[in-house]
C-alpha cells in the first residue's frame, strides 16, 4: 500500500513543480524534509530526503479520533486531507494501535481495520448547542436542561478593547461553547472563535454550575488568544488542545494544563492542532494533524508516522524542547 502512495507522491509532485511553491524545510537528525503548503496554510504534500535513497513522497499522517480499548489507544489516521487531493489521487485511512510502555517510547501497530470514532461528551440531562445559522449574526452558545436554556456569555467590545488594547476591534464578537466535559454537577468547557474577516473573539476557560445554573468565565493570558480543539479532565488538571482559527486553515498553539483548584496554568509547546488527548500508561498522549505527542513527566515527544526508505510506514520520535 505505501509503495504505491509514494509513487502516486512522486506524480503530484512533478505536476505541481512549475507551481514554484515555496516549502518549510525541516532537518531532524541526518534526515531532511520539505512541507509543502498552499496559499491559506492549507497542506499538501510532504518529501523526505535521506542520505543515498531517493527522495521520498508522502502524506503527513493526522491521527483525528480514538477509542480507548483494554489499555490501549486505537486510532483513526489519514494521510492527506481529501479536499486537497490532485485529481486521481486518493486518500488511504489505516488504524495505529499504540501499546503503552511504562518510561519508554510506546509499541505500534498498523491495521486496515477501521475503528468507531469516540462518542461525544455526556452531559447527563444537560445538551450543548451552537445555533448561529450560516450567514447570520452570531448567537451564543445555549446550554440546556430539560425545557430550560442558559445561554453562555459573550464577550463586549469593551472587555476585547481592555483585553488587545494594542489590536484594531473587530466589527463582531465571537464566543462558542468549544469542547467540554462533566463532572461533579458542573460542564467544563472551552470557547471556540473564528478570528478573521471583521470577526474575532476572547478565548476563556468556562464552568457551567447544573446546580446554580451559573456560569464562571476565566480569560487566562495563556488562552486569551486562542480558541479550544480537544478537552480532558485528569484529576484537578484540565488539559486543552489550543489553536487558532484564522482564515484558511486552523493552527495549533500548544497543550494547556489548567488547574481548576490553585488556577495554575502552563503550556506546552505542541504546534500542531490537538483532536484527542488520552491518558495511557504513565504518559498523556495527544492525537494531532501531524501524529502522536506523548508527555510523561513533563517532557514531550512527537512520534511521527512515515515511510522509511523501504517504503514501510514506521514511527519517528522527535523529542520537543521547551
Amino acid at each position: 500500500m505505501w509503495n504505491r502512495t509514494a509513487l502516486a507522491f512522486a506524480l503530484f509532485v512533478s505536476s505541481c513543480a512549475a507551481q514554484d511553491q515555496e516549502p518549510i524545510r525541516e532537518i531532524i537528525g541526518t534526515t531532511s524534509y520539505s512541507h509543502f503548503y498552499s496559499d491559506y496554510g492549507f497542506y499538501e504534500r510532504s518529501i523526505k530526503y535521506v542520505t543515498g535513497h531517493q527522495p521520498i513522497p508522502y502524506g503527513i499522517l493526522a491521527l483525528t479520533s480514538v477509542m480507548p480499548k483494554g489499555g490501549r489507544l486505537y486510532y483513526s489516521a489519514s494521510f492527506n486531507p481529501a479536499e486537497n487531493l490532485p485529481s486521481g489521487w486518493h486518500p488511504e485511512h489505516i488504524t495505529i494501535v499504540i501499546q503503552p510502555r511504562a518510561g519508554a517510547l510506546p509499541e505500534f501497530q498498523i491495521t486496515n481495520d477501521r475503528i468507531e470514532a469516540t462518542a461525544p461528551p455526556s452531559v447527563g440531562s444537560a445538551r450543548v448547542e451552537n445555533t448561529t445559522p450560516p450567514g447570520q449574526p452570531h448567537l451564543p452558545s445555549t446550554i440546556f436542561l430539560g425545557k430550560q436554556s442558559f445561554a453562555a456569555p459573550i464577550p463586549t467590545l469593551h472587555f476585547y478593547r481592555q483585553t488587545f488594547p494594542e489590536k484594531q476591534p473587530p466589527a463582531e464578537i465571537e464566543s462558542d461553547i468549544g469542547p467540554y466535559v462533566e463532572r461533579d454537577g458542573k460542564i467544563w468547557f472551552a470557547t471556540t472563535f473564528y478570528d478573521g474577516e471583521g470577526t474575532s473573539g476572547i478565548g476563556a476557560i468556562g464552568a457551567f454550575d447544573i446546580y446554580s445554573r451559573r456560569y464562571e468565565m476565566q480569560y487566562l493570558p495563556a488562552v486569551v488568544h486562542w480558541s479550544a480543539s480537544a478537552i480532558l479532565l485528569d484529576g484537578n488538571d484540565l488539559w486543552i488542545g489550543l489553536k487558532q482559527r484564522p482564515e484558511g486553515a486552523d493552527r495549533g498553539r500548544g497543550l494547556l494544563r489548567y488547574n481548576i483548584q490553585s488556577s495554575a496554568a502552563q503550556t506546552f509547546p505542541v504546534p500542531d492542532v490537538i483532536f484527542t488527548l488520552n491518558f495511557a500508561g504513565d504518559a498523556l498522549y495527544c492525537g494531532t494533524s501531524h501524529g502522536l505527542y506523548m508527555l510523561r513527566a513533563d517532557q514531550l515527544i512527537q512520534l511521527r508516522f512515515e515511510p522509511d526508505v523501504n517504503g514501510k510506514l514506521t514511527m519517528i520520535p522527535r523529542p520537543i524542547a521547551k
